[in-house]
């Protein structure tokens, strides 16, 4: 992702769990971003299924304008299942060594995120995140493009740009902010229409 720039992507002020360990040079080449957590048993199983879905939507679509009753039901099976997934991530949370962070800016190239200790421009992380509400779980690698503190609050703001991040995390990253978009935008909506009422 060298010489990206951050504008290529939309970004979203988000709330993201992360967890992050400095590590070497060496170890983006030769290790996994999982290598450097302890991981429950349930942390994935959420990504995957989204994963899966994401392979079947063409499927489905297909099914669907074929046989819209057949359609319906895979509909209503994937909803469920997604249900399913949903309840064992949420037996792993919270994560124990997670910081919240309200003040995150996410999109498909980094992260920008507050943190309390100063990480150098140009070091490595193995970074942890878990997007709410649907509490996918993703690792990658990163490098840190810069790091300032924030005087009135004595933290820093840290910027990150993911490294060897897959297209299956990128695609998860990217549906996680449209979305978002569409949750806030329905509930912009509804609070017009309140207003109007």
């Amino acid at each position: 992702m060298e010489g990206i720039d951050k504008r290529d992507y939309y970004r979203l002020n988000d709330q993201v769990e992360i967890t992050y360990r400095i590590v070497h040079r060496s170890d983006v080449r030769d290790t996994e971003p999982d290598d450097f957590f302890d991981l429950p048993a349930g942390f994935h199983v959420t990504r995957e299924i989204y994963e899966l879905e994401m392979e079947a939507n063409e499927m489905l679509r297909g099914i669907t304008d074929s046989n819209r009753q057949l359609g319906s039901f895979l509909h209503n099976l994937n909803k469920r299942i997604e249900i399913l997934a949903h309840s064992v991530a949420a037996a792993n949370q919270p994560i124990a060594d997670a910081e919240e962070d309200k003040n995150t800016v996410i999109s498909e190239g980094g992260l920008s995120f507050h943190c309390n200790q100063l990480i150098n421009k140009g070091e490595f992380l193995a970074i942890k995140m878990v997007l709410h509400p649907s509490l996918v779980g993703i690792t990658s690698f990163a490098e840190v493009r810069h790091c300032g503190i924030i005087e009135k609050e004595s933290t820093y703001q840290v910027g990150i740009q993911f490294l060897n991040l897959s297209l299956n995390n990128q695609r998860l990253i990217s549906r996680h902010i449209l979305r978002r978009q569409s949750d806030d935008r329905r509930r912009r909506l509804r609070a017009e229409s309140r207003e109007e009422d």
